[in-house]
């Protein structure tokens, strides 16, 4: 059984200190840049690029909730 998980690339606020913001897909932060509008413009010189790192491993495991087991 596979499931397909897409994860929709966004601009987020990531600190009030600093005013940092990134590009992030679900609750993974691909990238941080110090203004939104780097951070714009950079999703969409490399869209592709944050589209395919957006269905990696790596950003699915950090988007998956994590299952406790107790025994």
């Amino acid at each position: 059984m596979t499931t397909t998980m897409t994860n929709t690339l966004n601009i987020a606020k990531v600190s009030n200190k600093g005013n940092k913001f990134a590009i992030v897909a679900g609750k993974a932060i691909l990238k941080k840049f110090k203004t939104v509008d780097t951070a714009k413009a950079e999703l969409q010189k490399n869209r592709s690029l944050y589209e395919y790192w957006a269905g990696s491993a790596f950003v699915s495991i950090q988007n998956t909730e994590p299952i406790i087991i107790l025994c």
